[in-house]
């Protein structure tokens, strides 16, 4: 994954670059951020739990509320980060409206999230949480999962997610893809690197679960990046708005 985040961190180094500053929107922020943005931005950070908020100390404002629902102002942020979120979500489709009415033109939205076509899609899709909990507890190896505001949390991967329906969204409502990429992700390297077993049997499975599949799943695929780019219609709209500063507040969203 630290490639992936690489070539964000490039994107957003380039906007950096060409701007007095950003407002950034972390969506879903949890307790931290995967990309660095620097004393140029300020950080707004949406989540539906407040233990995971108050963790979060990047953040120069705070919101506590649920992406799907909660009414962001139109045009207001340069970037939307939603990373690891969608797949926790029952209509992730509102969550993408969402931050398509409340980035600026010439913004980005980031997205990362599981392939729901994967092996690791599909078996948490279709296992109980339960068992994720014991998952993280014993291979991750984080006592505290699963208690309150420690992941795994529930999650849906619904299709609109998927890296398919992504680019249809991308597709529909005119956002220019300047990435869209799959790779295997952290949590099944680990599994694959403590258990040699585990490895051996993914190895053997892995060309038999293709064939099966008809290519539609590919085992050693598991999560995707993507950046959606909103075309600005001309020069001044990419320009930044001046940058201000802020306290740290608690909103609240019923």
């Amino acid at each position: 994954m630290d490639k992936q985040i690489q070539m964000v961190q490039q994107i957003v180094d380039d906007m950096l670059a060409k701007r007095e500053s950003l407002r950034v929107l972390e969506a879903g922020c949890g307790s931290r951020s995967f990309i660095q943005f620097g004393p140029k931005a300020y950080l707004v950070g949406i989540d539906i739990s407040a233990e995971q908020l108050q963790k979060n100390n990047l953040l120069q404002e705070k919101i506590l509320g649920d992406i799907q629902e909660f009414p962001l102002q139109a045009a207001n942020f340069d970037v939307v980060i939603c990373w690891d979120v969608l797949e926790h979500l029952p209509q992730p489709e509102m969550a993408l409206n969402n931050f398509l009415q409340t980035i600026k033109p010439g913004g980005i939205i980031v997205l990362g999230a599981p392939v729901v076509s994967s092996l690791k899609g599909l078996a948490t899709k279709y296992t109980p949480h339960w068992l994720h909990v014991m998952l993280y507890r014993k291979v991750i190896g984080n006592p505290l999962a699963g208690t309150p505001g420690y992941g795994p949390f529930k999650t849906f991967l619904k299709s609109a997610m998927s890296p398919k329906g992504i680019r249809g969204f991308a597709v529909e409502n005119h956002l220019r893809i300047e990435l869209l990429e799959s790779f295997e992700g952290v949590m099944q390297q680990t599994v694959r690197r403590k258990y040699p077993l585990v490895d051996l049997v993914f190895r053997a499975v892995a060309p038999l679960v293709r064939v099966l599949s008809f290519g539609t799943v590919t085992p050693h695929t598991t999560d995707f990046i993507a950046v959606l780019r909103k075309p600005a219609p001309d020069a001044r709209d990419r320009q930044a708005e001046p940058a201000f500063a802020g306290t740290t507040v608690l909103n609240t969203a019923h």
